[in-house]
């Protein structure tokens, strides 16, 4: 039968397997890696684990890792960041920011306006050269560059001028006049070098919580020696480097890094001799590789599973487990502003009061979500108790009655566009019971460049209602409602930007500035829940499904959990295969 192990099992794996995670104060005692000519070098059967994915992944150079999947592999392996949050086998861990190249999680002055990180002693490139602050600095430059599509945190947020039309007057040192001395003094007036192991990074505007947003690959370091090396080259701060180089679809061997020194880092640990990395491997494939495969024990699916492969894994017995996770993905609907149908605020919340999450989510396929009453998912600190809740499959009855009582004509005729395709059946299931609660429903099915259409200003003036997803790019809410709601960096005349409803509203505008500067983690998860809490109550979103992912490894493999922090993907830091 399909085996799930719960954190006991893993609990237990840990320990007798792999060693629990080390975790150490800045001069360290961790395990380290060993030196010896041959270790780690050669591929043994009985000492490797392999990952097998569809691929492909579309690199490792830092600064352009824009998938929290990617960033999850890279952070357990190869990559280093500033902070990182631990490899831990509970949400409570995972969801734990820890210093990791640096010493702590810095050091913001009063105003939060400035961070600090010191770098700790002994951290090194896999060639064994010192990893700096100038490292630091210059990864950080590159990602301002056109060409580099890394996450924007950096244009965001640090003190260089902006363009009128938002982009930065600072182009990076790959592009042209790069390295002027007006471009040098931009970016080291911004990521200020103390000294070879400090840096400073001064912000156009408090951030209170910098510390995670350093953990993204686009502030990891970058050795300015390896320019030109091509998107592949992951050039190793951590305990495993590529073997021969990467190919892309095919993958690569990982082993370890003879350089790596444990005693610097408090995150990761010697796993496996080799990681055998595959790409180009369907799910199928996959699947059919841990079941029957030669080496198939001690292999790890790193795409999840299609639920409609659930029953093969079900069949497969003891040859294969299984875990599942949350994933990165939430679906909602926007309520546009501009909507005259939805001008009332007890018409929105009778829409969300009808809307039968259940039905949507068992249509999209009950293994591949959970219905869901936020956008601010249980990895996330902000996540809070349930709003307006009456049940995952809704009441219609209730909606009427707050139909009645708002006093409009019924039925209320909106029209809600959405994604065209696989979204056709699990729209019409809402549309059922919204018409039950006295709505006159049109979906409008969009096909091609579903996102860039829903982007124009023309589209919530069009549609009542906009179906869109989301997911945090690290467990912070300040990832997720200010993209979402804040119109000052979305709303244009043409465009509506990620703010698909059209939301302008000053005072929310006003409380996630207060709360994206608040400093203290708790009292900051609180501010960002009772912002969510409000636009649920106004009705300016109806949350529909959480995304939930299964992932399936081979018997031999040991503590197998996944990591909903980095998009629901499995926990590489603790993964390994018995002896």
């Amino acid at each position: 039968m399909r085996r799930s192990r719960g954190l006991t099992a893993v609990a237990v794996a840990l320990t007798l397997v792999v060693g629990a995670t080390a975790c150490t104060d800045d001069e360290g005692g961790a395990p380290r890696a060993s030196t010896t000519s041959t270790e780690g070098r050669v591929s043994g059967a009985k000492d490797q684990l392999t990952v097998v994915a569809a691929g492909p992944v579309d690199a490792w150079d830092p600064q352009r890792i824009t998938s929290r999947q990617a960033a999850g592999f890279a952070s357990r392996t190869w990559m280093r960041t500033l902070t990182a949050y631990e490899p831990a086998t509970d949400l409570a861990g995972q969801r734990t920011l820890t210093g990791d190249l640096a010493r702590s999680t810095g050091l913001p002055n009063k105003d939060a306006s400035a961070w600090t990180f010191t770098l700790r002693k002994g951290v090194t490139w896999q060639d064994g050269s010192p990893i700096t602050c100038q490292d630091v600095r210059y990864g950080v430059a590159r990602s301002f560059d056109a060409k580099i599509s890394s996450s924007g945190y950096a244009l965001n947020y640090l003190d260089i001028p902006k363009k009128p039309d938002g982009t930065s007057t600072y182009r990076g040192p790959i592009a042209a006049g790069g390295t002027s001395a007006r471009s040098k003094e931009l970016i080291q007036d911004a990521v200020e070098c103390k000294d070879a192991r400090t840096v400073v990074f001064h912000l156009a505007e408090p951030v209170g919580n910098f510390d995670e947003v350093v953990s993204l690959p686009e502030f990891a370091p970058y050795k300015r020696s390896r320019e030109g090396k091509g998107g592949y080259d992951a050039f190793s701060s951590g305990p495993y480097e590529l073997e021969d180089g990467w190919t892309p679809s095919s993958g690569g061997t990982w082993v370890r890094n003879r350089e790596w020194d444990g005693a610097s880092d408090p995150l990761r640990r010697v796993g496996p001799a080799t990681i055998l990395h595959k790409e180009g491997v369907e799910p199928k494939d996959a699947l059919e590789t841990i079941v029957e495969g030669d080496d198939g024990g001690r292999t790890l699916m790193l795409d999840p599973l299609p639920s409609a492969l659930t029953p093969a894994l079900d069949e497969a017995g003891e040859t294969a487990q299984s875990v599942d996770v949350d994933g990165q993905l939430v679906d909602y609907l926007a309520v546009s502003a501009t909507s005259t149908s939805l001008k009332k605020q007890a018409v929105r919340r009778a829409l969300a009061t009808a809307t039968d999450r259940e039905a949507y989510t068992q249509e999209r396929g009950a293994a591949t979500g959970t219905p869901t009453w936020s956008l601010l998912g249980a990895a996330l600190p902000s996540a809070h108790e349930t709003v307006l809740d009456r049940g995952p499959a809704g009441d219609a009855a209730e909606a009427r009655r707050m139909l009645r009582k708002a006093k409009v004509k019924v039925p209320v005729r909106i029209s809600v566009a959405h994604r065209g395709g696989d979204l056709d059946a699990a729209m019409k299931r809402l549309e059922g019971q919204w018409e039950d609660a006295g709505f006159d429903v049109t979906l409008k099915a969009l096909d091609d460049d579903y996102f860039t259409q829903i982007g124009q200003r023309k589209v919530a003036q069009e549609h009542d209602v906009i179906w869109a997803n989301w997911g945090p790019d690290f467990p912070s809410a300040g990832t997720v409602l200010p993209p979402l709601f804040d119109d000052r960096i979305n709303l244009s005349r043409t465009s509506v930007g990620r703010d698909y409803g059209a939301f302008a509203d000053k005072d929310v505008n006003r409380a996630m500035d207060k709360a994206a500067r608040t400093r203290d983690p708790a009292d900051r998860a609180d501010a960002w829940a009772k912002i969510d809490t409000g636009l649920l109550e106004d009705g300016a979103y109806i949350p529909l499904r959480q995304s939930r992912l299964t992932y399936a490894a081979g018997s031999e493999v040991t503590a197998l959990i996944g990591n909903p922090v980095y998009g629901g993907v499995p926990e590489i830091g603790v993964i390994g295969v018995s002896e």
